[in-house]
């Protein structure tokens, strides 16, 4: 029922969320699920368009996390950067989180609420991972989660068919959230002023 009501506010302050489009995620020309870029590219240019924040949050490791292999987004490395396509960050914030969420020990949740953000429009990788994890989290701090459906995807070629409507069927039944292409979303979320 609370979710319910949640969805039926007017959103007051969207901010954007762009997961894990850094290049050591290998987002390159030719790539799996480098069709997504463009479409992601959209989504930033139409938030600036509205004035709205881009947020950008990746991965980063240390060589103290003790993980097993070469962990490829390493503190200090050139993979935490944002893919050139995204470019520029200049009016964009970098967060960087420790794991699955993206607000997984950093200081996200105090950057949205410091901008008086109540809605979250999330895109990037992975819709079954990051996405979902963020979603999770965002509801649980009482913001409403948007999901840009098509700018979103299961960023692993060899994922059982059907990962990415399980994660977007969980958004939308168990988090309330709203699952809508970047045509809604610009539509309702982020008209040009």
């Amino acid at each position: 029922m609370e979710e319910a009501k949640m969805a039926d506010q007017v959103a007051k302050k969207p901010v954007v969320i762009i997961l894990d489009m850094a290049k050591g995620y290998g987002w390159e020309p030719g790539s799996f699920g480098y069709d997504m870029v463009a479409k992601v590219r959209q989504l930033k240019d139409a938030a600036h368009a509205a004035k709205v924040q881009v947020i950008h949050v990746n991965s980063m490791r240390r060589p103290t996390d003790n993980l097993p292999g070469q962990p490829s987004m390493m503190v200090g490395s050139d993979n935490l950067n944002v893919i050139p396509e995204l470019q520029p960050v200049n009016e964009d914030i970098i967060i960087y989180k420790r794991f699955l969420s993206g607000f997984s020990h950093n200081d996200l949740d105090y950057t949205l609420r410091t901008m008086g953000c109540d809605t979250v429009l999330i895109a990037g990788a992975s819709t079954d991972n990051t996405v979902l994890w963020t979603a999770g989290d965002a509801h649980q701090y009482r913001y409403r989660v948007v999901i840009v459906e098509d700018c979103t995807m299961v960023h692993r070629e060899k994922e059982p068919p059907g990962a990415k409507e399980c994660a977007l069927r969980i958004i939308r039944s168990v988090l309330g959230g709203e699952v809508l292409p970047l045509k809604e979303v610009t539509a309702k979320y982020l008209k040009a002023t």
